[in-house]
Protein backbone atom coordinates (compact mmCIF):
# COMPACT_ATOMS: atom_id res chain seq x y z
CA UNK A 1 0.00 0.00 0.00
CA UNK A 2 1.27 3.17 -0.81
CA UNK A 3 0.04 5.02 2.52
CA UNK A 4 1.15 3.64 6.01
CA UNK A 5 -1.30 3.78 8.47
CA UNK A 6 0.68 2.87 12.16
CA UNK A 7 -1.83 2.85 15.14
CA UNK A 8 -0.20 3.23 18.74
CA UNK A 9 -2.85 3.88 21.17
CA UNK A 10 -1.48 5.40 24.90
CA UNK A 11 -4.10 6.42 27.63
CA UNK A 12 -3.12 9.94 29.60
CA UNK A 13 -4.71 11.47 31.86
CA UNK A 14 -5.13 15.04 32.43
CA UNK A 15 -6.37 17.02 35.90
CA UNK A 16 -7.92 19.36 33.68
CA UNK A 17 -9.27 20.05 30.36
CA UNK A 18 -7.78 17.83 28.06
CA UNK A 19 -4.83 19.47 25.71
CA UNK A 20 -3.26 18.33 23.12
CA UNK A 21 0.83 18.19 22.86
CA UNK A 22 0.59 20.29 19.86
CA UNK A 23 -1.67 22.90 20.08
CA UNK A 24 -2.90 23.17 16.60
CA UNK A 25 -5.27 19.94 16.82
CA UNK A 26 -7.43 20.19 20.18
CA UNK A 27 -10.02 18.77 21.44
CA UNK A 28 -11.34 20.75 24.90
CA UNK A 29 -13.17 18.02 26.52
CA UNK A 30 -13.39 18.04 30.51
CA UNK A 31 -12.32 14.63 31.79
CA UNK A 32 -15.08 13.96 34.28
CA UNK A 33 -17.97 14.24 31.42
CA UNK A 34 -17.38 10.58 30.94
CA UNK A 35 -21.46 10.16 30.39
CA UNK A 36 -23.55 12.03 28.02
CA UNK A 37 -26.91 12.63 26.73
CA UNK A 38 -28.89 14.78 23.73
CA UNK A 39 -27.07 17.45 22.11
CA UNK A 40 -23.34 17.85 23.31
CA UNK A 41 -21.45 21.11 22.25
CA UNK A 42 -17.89 20.28 20.99
CA UNK A 43 -15.15 22.52 21.26
CA UNK A 44 -11.35 22.67 20.67
CA UNK A 45 -8.89 23.92 17.72
CA UNK A 46 -8.27 22.26 13.77
CA UNK A 47 -5.70 24.49 12.85
CA UNK A 48 -3.13 22.45 11.11
CA UNK A 49 -0.07 23.57 8.49
CA UNK A 50 -2.24 23.74 5.41
CA UNK A 51 -5.05 22.35 6.43
CA UNK A 52 -7.95 22.05 3.80
CA UNK A 53 -10.76 20.09 5.75
CA UNK A 54 -11.49 18.94 9.80
CA UNK A 55 -14.77 16.74 10.89
CA UNK A 56 -15.11 15.03 14.03
CA UNK A 57 -15.99 11.23 14.35
CA UNK A 58 -17.21 9.00 16.71
CA UNK A 59 -16.50 4.76 17.07
CA UNK A 60 -17.51 2.42 20.01
CA UNK A 61 -14.76 1.95 22.54
CA UNK A 62 -13.71 -1.18 23.37
CA UNK A 63 -11.21 -1.05 26.22
CA UNK A 64 -9.68 -4.31 25.44
CA UNK A 65 -9.37 -3.58 21.96
CA UNK A 66 -9.85 0.20 21.16
CA UNK A 67 -8.43 -0.25 17.47
CA UNK A 68 -11.26 0.54 15.07
CA UNK A 69 -11.45 1.63 11.80
CA UNK A 70 -15.45 2.52 12.23
CA UNK A 71 -15.81 5.60 12.50
CA UNK A 72 -18.97 8.15 11.72
CA UNK A 73 -18.94 11.65 10.92
CA UNK A 74 -21.09 13.47 13.62
CA UNK A 75 -19.89 17.12 12.60
CA UNK A 76 -20.43 18.55 9.08
CA UNK A 77 -17.00 18.80 7.49
CA UNK A 78 -15.76 22.55 7.77
CA UNK A 79 -13.46 24.19 5.30
CA UNK A 80 -12.76 27.40 7.68
CA UNK A 81 -9.98 26.76 10.55
CA UNK A 82 -10.84 26.83 14.37
CA UNK A 83 -8.82 28.36 16.73
CA UNK A 84 -10.11 27.99 20.32
CA UNK A 85 -14.05 27.67 19.39
CA UNK A 86 -17.06 25.44 18.63
CA UNK A 87 -16.04 22.40 16.20
CA UNK A 88 -19.76 21.32 16.28
CA UNK A 89 -22.84 19.85 18.17
CA UNK A 90 -22.63 16.16 18.56
CA UNK A 91 -26.19 14.40 18.77
CA UNK A 92 -26.19 11.47 21.09
CA UNK A 93 -29.40 10.34 20.85
CA UNK A 94 -28.79 8.98 17.15
CA UNK A 95 -26.23 6.48 18.62
CA UNK A 96 -27.29 3.53 20.47
CA UNK A 97 -25.90 3.62 24.45
CA UNK A 98 -22.72 1.98 25.26
CA UNK A 99 -19.06 3.21 25.21
CA UNK A 100 -17.70 5.66 22.52
CA UNK A 101 -14.52 7.38 21.55
CA UNK A 102 -14.55 10.77 19.55
CA UNK A 103 -11.68 12.15 17.41
CA UNK A 104 -10.96 15.32 15.34
CA UNK A 105 -10.05 14.70 12.18
CA UNK A 106 -7.97 17.25 10.15
CA UNK A 107 -6.85 16.70 6.66
CA UNK A 108 -3.83 19.24 4.84
CA UNK A 109 -3.22 19.75 1.80
CA UNK A 110 -0.97 16.72 0.67
CA UNK A 111 -4.22 14.31 1.96
CA UNK A 112 -2.33 13.88 5.26
CA UNK A 113 -4.71 12.72 8.26
CA UNK A 114 -4.18 14.52 11.87
CA UNK A 115 -5.89 12.87 14.72
CA UNK A 116 -7.27 14.05 18.21
CA UNK A 117 -8.72 11.70 19.88
CA UNK A 118 -10.74 10.67 23.40
CA UNK A 119 -12.65 8.19 25.63
CA UNK A 120 -14.60 6.91 27.14
CA UNK A 121 -17.61 8.30 26.83
CA UNK A 122 -20.64 6.74 27.85
CA UNK A 123 -23.94 8.16 25.69
CA UNK A 124 -26.13 7.29 28.26
CA UNK A 125 -30.27 7.96 26.43
CA UNK A 126 -31.54 5.33 28.26
CA UNK A 127 -30.29 5.06 31.76
CA UNK A 128 -28.64 2.38 32.18
CA UNK A 129 -24.79 2.60 30.88
CA UNK A 130 -22.57 2.80 34.26
CA UNK A 131 -19.00 4.46 33.38
CA UNK A 132 -16.68 5.13 36.19
CA UNK A 133 -13.56 6.31 34.11
CA UNK A 134 -12.32 9.43 33.60
CA UNK A 135 -11.87 10.66 29.64
CA UNK A 136 -8.74 10.89 28.64
CA UNK A 137 -6.81 11.74 25.50
CA UNK A 138 -5.76 8.21 23.22
CA UNK A 139 -2.48 8.88 21.54
CA UNK A 140 -2.97 8.09 17.50
CA UNK A 141 -0.60 8.07 15.20
CA UNK A 142 -1.57 9.83 12.34
CA UNK A 143 -1.64 9.07 8.56
CA UNK A 144 0.94 10.19 6.39
CA UNK A 145 0.57 9.68 2.63
CA UNK A 146 3.62 8.86 0.55
CA UNK A 147 4.28 11.00 -3.06
CA UNK A 148 0.93 10.41 -4.92
CA UNK A 149 1.08 7.85 -8.11
CA UNK A 150 -0.24 9.08 -11.07
CA UNK A 151 -4.02 8.74 -10.92
CA UNK A 152 -5.88 6.33 -12.50
CA UNK A 153 -9.83 6.01 -13.76
CA UNK A 154 -12.37 4.32 -11.38
CA UNK A 155 -12.63 0.40 -12.47
CA UNK A 156 -9.34 0.91 -13.83
CA UNK A 157 -7.28 -1.97 -13.39
CA UNK A 158 -4.71 -1.81 -10.26
CA UNK A 159 -3.59 -5.35 -8.38
CA UNK A 160 -4.85 -8.14 -7.18
CA UNK A 161 -7.00 -8.80 -3.83
CA UNK A 162 -4.97 -6.54 -1.02
CA UNK A 163 -3.42 -4.02 -3.72
CA UNK A 164 -5.09 -0.45 -3.90
CA UNK A 165 -4.84 2.55 -6.91
CA UNK A 166 -4.26 6.39 -6.62
CA UNK A 167 -8.00 7.57 -7.52
CA UNK A 168 -8.33 11.40 -6.82
CA UNK A 169 -5.32 11.72 -4.76
CA UNK A 170 -7.27 8.34 -2.74
CA UNK A 171 -5.96 5.78 -1.93
CA UNK A 172 -8.62 2.70 -3.70
CA UNK A 173 -9.62 -0.83 -3.27
CA UNK A 174 -10.39 -1.33 -6.76
CA UNK A 175 -13.75 -3.27 -7.12
CA UNK A 176 -14.12 -6.88 -6.77
CA UNK A 177 -15.41 -9.62 -8.94
CA UNK A 178 -17.70 -11.44 -7.30
CA UNK A 179 -19.51 -14.58 -8.10
CA UNK A 180 -23.28 -14.80 -7.10
CA UNK A 181 -25.03 -17.93 -6.34
CA UNK A 182 -28.52 -16.67 -5.08
CA UNK A 183 -31.41 -16.09 -7.18
CA UNK A 184 -30.57 -12.50 -7.95
CA UNK A 185 -28.05 -10.28 -6.53
CA UNK A 186 -28.36 -9.84 -2.63
CA UNK A 187 -26.67 -7.34 -0.25
CA UNK A 188 -27.21 -6.33 3.37
CA UNK A 189 -27.19 -2.69 4.58
CA UNK A 190 -24.57 -2.33 7.58
CA UNK A 191 -23.76 -0.07 10.28
CA UNK A 192 -20.76 -1.82 11.81
CA UNK A 193 -19.37 -4.75 9.70
CA UNK A 194 -16.94 -6.01 11.84
CA UNK A 195 -15.38 -8.97 10.44
CA UNK A 196 -17.96 -11.70 11.76
CA UNK A 197 -20.28 -9.36 10.52
CA UNK A 198 -18.37 -9.85 6.91
CA UNK A 199 -17.50 -13.44 7.08
CA UNK A 200 -21.73 -13.96 7.98
CA UNK A 201 -23.10 -12.30 4.65
CA UNK A 202 -20.26 -14.34 2.56
CA UNK A 203 -21.44 -17.05 4.09
CA UNK A 204 -25.00 -16.20 3.48
CA UNK A 205 -24.16 -15.65 -0.33
CA UNK A 206 -24.55 -11.70 -0.37
CA UNK A 207 -22.42 -9.85 -2.27
CA UNK A 208 -23.51 -5.88 -1.90
CA UNK A 209 -22.93 -3.89 1.14
CA UNK A 210 -25.45 -0.84 1.17
CA UNK A 211 -23.88 2.15 3.59
CA UNK A 212 -26.13 5.26 4.07
CA UNK A 213 -23.79 8.46 3.29
CA UNK A 214 -24.57 12.38 3.93
CA UNK A 215 -24.06 15.06 1.81
CA UNK A 216 -23.60 18.52 2.79
CA UNK A 217 -22.26 21.50 1.09
CA UNK A 218 -18.28 20.86 0.57
CA UNK A 219 -18.58 17.23 1.98
CA UNK A 220 -14.89 15.44 1.48
CA UNK A 221 -14.97 12.60 -0.78
CA UNK A 222 -13.08 10.67 2.23
CA UNK A 223 -16.72 9.92 4.12
CA UNK A 224 -17.68 7.73 1.11
CA UNK A 225 -13.55 6.77 0.40
CA UNK A 226 -13.87 4.59 3.59
CA UNK A 227 -16.65 3.07 3.10
CA UNK A 228 -15.89 1.54 -0.55
CA UNK A 229 -12.60 0.32 0.98
CA UNK A 230 -14.54 -1.25 3.64
CA UNK A 231 -16.61 -2.93 1.18
CA UNK A 232 -14.29 -4.23 -1.69
CA UNK A 233 -11.04 -4.85 0.93
CA UNK A 234 -14.07 -7.65 2.45
CA UNK A 235 -14.85 -8.77 -1.17
CA UNK A 236 -18.16 -7.13 -1.90
CA UNK A 237 -19.77 -4.36 -4.29
CA UNK A 238 -20.72 -1.49 -2.54
CA UNK A 239 -24.18 0.48 -2.97
CA UNK A 240 -23.80 3.95 -1.22
CA UNK A 241 -27.50 5.99 -0.90
CA UNK A 242 -26.76 9.53 -0.97
CA UNK A 243 -29.35 12.22 0.82
CA UNK A 244 -28.73 15.47 1.41
CA UNK A 245 -30.40 18.25 3.75
CA UNK A 246 -33.73 19.09 2.55
CA UNK A 247 -33.58 22.66 3.92
CA UNK A 248 -30.67 23.08 1.77
CA UNK A 249 -32.75 21.86 -0.92
CA UNK A 250 -35.70 23.61 -0.21
CA UNK A 251 -33.62 26.87 -0.45
CA UNK A 252 -30.64 26.23 -2.36
CA UNK A 253 -31.95 26.11 -6.24
CA UNK A 254 -30.36 24.72 -9.20
CA UNK A 255 -26.74 25.82 -7.54
CA UNK A 256 -27.75 23.06 -4.44
CA UNK A 257 -28.70 20.39 -7.24
CA UNK A 258 -25.50 21.30 -9.04
CA UNK A 259 -23.30 20.66 -6.01
CA UNK A 260 -25.12 17.73 -4.69
CA UNK A 261 -24.54 15.86 -8.62
CA UNK A 262 -21.14 16.98 -8.46
CA UNK A 263 -20.62 15.37 -4.95
CA UNK A 264 -22.15 12.06 -6.58
CA UNK A 265 -19.85 12.60 -9.37
CA UNK A 266 -17.11 11.94 -7.35
CA UNK A 267 -18.11 9.36 -5.33
CA UNK A 268 -18.44 7.58 -8.75
CA UNK A 269 -14.88 8.24 -9.60
CA UNK A 270 -13.48 6.77 -6.76
CA UNK A 271 -15.34 3.67 -7.19
CA UNK A 272 -18.72 3.33 -5.90
CA UNK A 273 -20.62 0.06 -7.61
CA UNK A 274 -23.99 1.97 -7.29
CA UNK A 275 -25.27 4.80 -6.48
CA UNK A 276 -28.41 5.66 -4.96
CA UNK A 277 -29.36 9.28 -5.51
CA UNK A 278 -31.80 10.84 -2.87
CA UNK A 279 -34.12 8.53 -0.28
CA UNK A 280 -38.22 8.68 0.22
CA UNK A 281 -38.59 11.63 -1.88
CA UNK A 282 -42.35 11.22 -1.52
CA UNK A 283 -42.28 12.51 2.26
CA UNK A 284 -41.80 15.34 3.39
CA UNK A 285 -39.26 13.46 5.94
CA UNK A 286 -37.01 14.04 3.60
CA UNK A 287 -38.34 16.80 1.17
CA UNK A 288 -39.32 19.96 1.45
CA UNK A 289 -42.77 20.36 2.64
CA UNK A 290 -44.96 22.12 0.06
CA UNK A 291 -42.13 20.93 -3.13
CA UNK A 292 -42.80 16.97 -3.07
CA UNK A 293 -42.85 16.68 -7.40
CA UNK A 294 -41.37 13.58 -9.20
CA UNK A 295 -40.97 16.62 -12.05
CA UNK A 296 -38.68 17.92 -9.40
CA UNK A 297 -36.90 14.77 -8.51
CA UNK A 298 -36.62 13.98 -12.64
CA UNK A 299 -34.41 17.49 -13.05
CA UNK A 300 -32.34 16.14 -9.96
CA UNK A 301 -31.24 12.71 -11.43
CA UNK A 302 -30.63 14.09 -14.50
CA UNK A 303 -28.09 16.28 -13.19
CA UNK A 304 -26.60 13.03 -11.20
CA UNK A 305 -26.78 10.46 -13.54
CA UNK A 306 -25.01 12.60 -16.03
CA UNK A 307 -22.69 13.73 -13.38
CA UNK A 308 -22.04 9.96 -12.25
CA UNK A 309 -21.54 8.31 -15.92
CA UNK A 310 -19.46 11.49 -17.06
CA UNK A 311 -17.38 9.92 -13.74
CA UNK A 312 -17.42 6.43 -14.06
CA UNK A 313 -19.66 4.87 -16.77
CA UNK A 314 -19.75 1.31 -14.82
CA UNK A 315 -21.38 3.32 -11.75
CA UNK A 316 -25.16 1.96 -11.77
CA UNK A 317 -27.58 4.79 -10.99
CA UNK A 318 -30.48 3.98 -9.07
CA UNK A 319 -33.65 6.42 -8.41
CA UNK A 320 -34.21 7.16 -4.52
CA UNK A 321 -36.36 4.55 -3.68
CA UNK A 322 -40.22 5.89 -2.36
CA UNK A 323 -41.74 5.11 0.85
CA UNK A 324 -44.76 2.99 0.57
CA UNK A 325 -47.89 5.03 1.69
CA UNK A 326 -51.09 5.71 1.13
CA UNK A 327 -51.60 8.81 3.52
CA UNK A 328 -51.60 11.79 1.31
CA UNK A 329 -55.55 11.65 2.05
CA UNK A 330 -55.22 12.31 5.52
CA UNK A 331 -51.92 14.17 5.43
CA UNK A 332 -52.25 16.26 2.07
CA UNK A 333 -50.31 16.49 -1.30
CA UNK A 334 -48.05 19.18 0.28
CA UNK A 335 -46.74 16.75 2.96
CA UNK A 336 -46.82 13.26 1.13
CA UNK A 337 -47.85 11.62 -2.44
CA UNK A 338 -49.35 8.13 -2.12
CA UNK A 339 -46.09 6.02 -3.46
CA UNK A 340 -48.00 4.99 -6.90
CA UNK A 341 -49.12 8.45 -7.66
CA UNK A 342 -45.45 9.28 -7.26
CA UNK A 343 -43.77 6.74 -9.19
CA UNK A 344 -46.28 7.08 -11.98
CA UNK A 345 -45.13 10.84 -12.35
CA UNK A 346 -41.39 9.81 -12.30
CA UNK A 347 -42.70 7.75 -15.38
CA UNK A 348 -44.14 10.46 -17.09
CA UNK A 349 -41.37 12.93 -15.88
CA UNK A 350 -38.54 10.40 -18.18
CA UNK A 351 -36.59 9.17 -15.10
CA UNK A 352 -35.85 5.88 -17.37
CA UNK A 353 -33.82 8.06 -18.85
CA UNK A 354 -31.73 8.82 -16.47
CA UNK A 355 -31.11 5.73 -14.18
CA UNK A 356 -30.19 2.07 -14.31
CA UNK A 357 -32.78 0.70 -11.75
CA UNK A 358 -35.86 2.00 -10.37
CA UNK A 359 -35.53 1.69 -6.52
CA UNK A 360 -38.06 0.64 -4.18
CA UNK A 361 -38.82 -0.41 -0.66
CA UNK A 362 -40.84 -2.83 1.35
CA UNK A 363 -40.80 -3.09 5.15
CA UNK A 364 -44.37 -3.49 6.61
CA UNK A 365 -45.61 -7.24 6.03
CA UNK A 366 -46.99 -8.87 9.10
CA UNK A 367 -47.28 -12.25 6.90
CA UNK A 368 -45.88 -14.57 4.27
CA UNK A 369 -45.03 -12.82 0.82
CA UNK A 370 -47.26 -15.13 -0.76
CA UNK A 371 -50.18 -13.31 0.28
CA UNK A 372 -52.47 -10.85 -1.24
CA UNK A 373 -55.35 -10.59 1.78
CA UNK A 374 -55.77 -11.39 4.99
CA UNK A 375 -53.58 -8.41 6.84
CA UNK A 376 -55.38 -7.63 10.11
CA UNK A 377 -54.72 -3.99 9.86
CA UNK A 378 -56.99 -3.53 6.30
CA UNK A 379 -56.14 -4.46 2.82
CA UNK A 380 -54.05 -1.78 1.56
CA UNK A 381 -51.83 -3.36 -1.22
CA UNK A 382 -48.33 -2.13 -0.06
CA UNK A 383 -48.72 -4.25 2.89
CA UNK A 384 -48.49 -7.40 0.08
CA UNK A 385 -45.04 -8.06 -1.32
CA UNK A 386 -46.51 -9.51 -4.67
CA UNK A 387 -49.15 -6.16 -4.90
CA UNK A 388 -46.17 -4.45 -3.76
CA UNK A 389 -44.42 -5.04 -6.36
CA UNK A 390 -46.97 -5.10 -9.13
CA UNK A 391 -47.39 -1.39 -7.53
CA UNK A 392 -43.82 0.01 -8.85
CA UNK A 393 -43.98 -2.29 -11.87
CA UNK A 394 -47.05 -0.97 -13.97
CA UNK A 395 -45.58 2.33 -14.37
CA UNK A 396 -42.97 1.58 -16.04
CA UNK A 397 -44.41 -1.52 -18.20
CA UNK A 398 -42.96 -0.87 -21.52
CA UNK A 399 -39.30 0.16 -19.98
CA UNK A 400 -36.35 -1.75 -20.19
CA UNK A 401 -35.47 -0.66 -16.94
CA UNK A 402 -35.06 -3.25 -13.64
CA UNK A 403 -36.19 -2.78 -10.08
CA UNK A 404 -34.03 -2.54 -7.10
CA UNK A 405 -35.33 -3.44 -3.88
CA UNK A 406 -33.02 -1.59 -1.64
CA UNK A 407 -34.71 -2.12 1.60
CA UNK A 408 -36.63 -5.86 2.03
CA UNK A 409 -37.04 -6.35 5.77
CA UNK A 410 -39.62 -7.74 8.31
CA UNK A 411 -39.61 -6.70 11.64
CA UNK A 412 -39.38 -8.70 14.79
CA UNK A 413 -39.82 -7.70 18.29
CA UNK A 414 -38.01 -10.78 19.52
CA UNK A 415 -35.24 -11.07 21.83
CA UNK A 416 -35.67 -6.74 22.64
CA UNK A 417 -39.10 -6.45 24.09
CA UNK A 418 -42.23 -4.94 23.47
CA UNK A 419 -42.58 -2.42 20.02
CA UNK A 420 -43.14 1.67 20.47
CA UNK A 421 -47.18 1.96 19.54
CA UNK A 422 -45.99 3.20 16.18
CA UNK A 423 -44.49 -0.16 15.06
CA UNK A 424 -46.79 -2.41 17.66
CA UNK A 425 -48.48 -3.65 13.95
CA UNK A 426 -45.45 -6.70 13.95
CA UNK A 427 -45.71 -7.27 17.39
CA UNK A 428 -46.90 -10.55 16.64
CA UNK A 429 -44.11 -11.18 13.83
CA UNK A 430 -41.10 -14.07 15.11
CA UNK A 431 -37.26 -14.85 14.09
CA UNK A 432 -38.11 -17.60 12.34
CA UNK A 433 -41.15 -16.01 10.44
CA UNK A 434 -38.74 -13.30 9.95
CA UNK A 435 -36.05 -15.94 8.28
CA UNK A 436 -38.57 -17.50 6.49
CA UNK A 437 -40.42 -14.80 4.53
CA UNK A 438 -36.73 -13.17 3.29
CA UNK A 439 -36.23 -16.49 1.89
CA UNK A 440 -39.33 -16.59 0.16
CA UNK A 441 -39.58 -12.87 -0.42
CA UNK A 442 -36.30 -13.76 -2.67
CA UNK A 443 -37.78 -16.51 -4.39
CA UNK A 444 -40.91 -13.92 -5.27
CA UNK A 445 -38.74 -11.27 -6.39
CA UNK A 446 -36.35 -13.24 -8.87
CA UNK A 447 -39.38 -14.54 -10.50
CA UNK A 448 -41.43 -11.43 -10.89
CA UNK A 449 -42.57 -11.17 -14.53
CA UNK A 450 -43.66 -7.64 -15.04
CA UNK A 451 -40.30 -6.24 -14.82
CA UNK A 452 -36.64 -7.57 -13.38
CA UNK A 453 -35.74 -7.26 -10.26
CA UNK A 454 -32.30 -6.94 -10.39
CA UNK A 455 -30.74 -6.56 -6.55
CA UNK A 456 -32.69 -6.76 -3.28
CA UNK A 457 -30.79 -5.56 0.00
CA UNK A 458 -31.93 -6.67 3.20
CA UNK A 459 -32.51 -4.47 5.59
CA UNK A 460 -30.46 -4.64 8.30
CA UNK A 461 -27.98 -6.94 9.09
CA UNK A 462 -26.36 -5.42 12.28
CA UNK A 463 -28.19 -2.32 13.73
CA UNK A 464 -28.76 -2.31 17.21
CA UNK A 465 -30.73 0.84 18.40
CA UNK A 466 -33.77 -0.51 19.66
CA UNK A 467 -36.16 2.63 20.76
CA UNK A 468 -38.75 5.44 18.81
CA UNK A 469 -37.56 3.77 15.65
CA UNK A 470 -36.58 -0.17 16.82
CA UNK A 471 -34.25 -0.53 13.55
CA UNK A 472 -32.78 -3.63 15.28
CA UNK A 473 -36.26 -5.60 15.52
CA UNK A 474 -35.37 -5.58 11.55
CA UNK A 475 -31.66 -6.47 11.71
CA UNK A 476 -31.05 -10.39 10.95
CA UNK A 477 -28.34 -10.56 13.62
CA UNK A 478 -30.73 -11.20 16.77
CA UNK A 479 -28.84 -9.67 20.23
CA UNK A 480 -28.19 -13.51 20.79
CA UNK A 481 -25.75 -13.87 18.34
CA UNK A 482 -27.75 -16.12 16.19
CA UNK A 483 -28.83 -15.01 12.25
CA UNK A 484 -31.22 -17.95 11.50
CA UNK A 485 -32.06 -15.45 8.21
CA UNK A 486 -28.78 -16.21 7.36
CA UNK A 487 -29.58 -19.81 6.95
CA UNK A 488 -32.97 -19.40 5.36
CA UNK A 489 -30.94 -17.06 2.53
CA UNK A 490 -28.20 -19.16 1.99
CA UNK A 491 -30.08 -22.64 1.24
CA UNK A 492 -31.31 -20.45 -1.51
CA UNK A 493 -27.70 -20.63 -3.16
CA UNK A 494 -27.39 -23.02 -6.07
Amino acid sequence: MRRLMVLFLLLSLFSMTLSAQSTDLVLNWDPALNTVTGSVEITGTANIPNQQIFFVEAATYDPANPITDQWTPIVLPQFVPVTGGALGTWDTTTFPDGLYQLRLHAVNQNNDSLFYAVAPIAVNNGGAVTNTAQVAQIEMANVVSEESAPAQPAGASGGSSGETVMIAGLEMFPSPEVENNLPLEVGGHVRYFDDSTKQLMRDTGMVWVKWQVPYFEGTDLIIAADRINWSHEAGFKVLLSITGEKEALATGGEEYLDGYAEFLGGVAAIGADAIEVWNEMNIDREWPTGQIDPRRYAIMLEKAYNAIKDANPNTMVITGALAPTGAEGAFGLASVWNDDRYYQGMANAGVANFADCIGAHYNEGILPPTSQGGDPRGEYPTRYLPLMLNRIAFPFRGLDIPMCMTEMGYLSPEGYGPLPDGFAWAGNVTVQQQAEWLAQAITISSNFEQMPVEMIIVWNIDFDNYDNDPQAGYGILRPDGTCPACATIAALQE
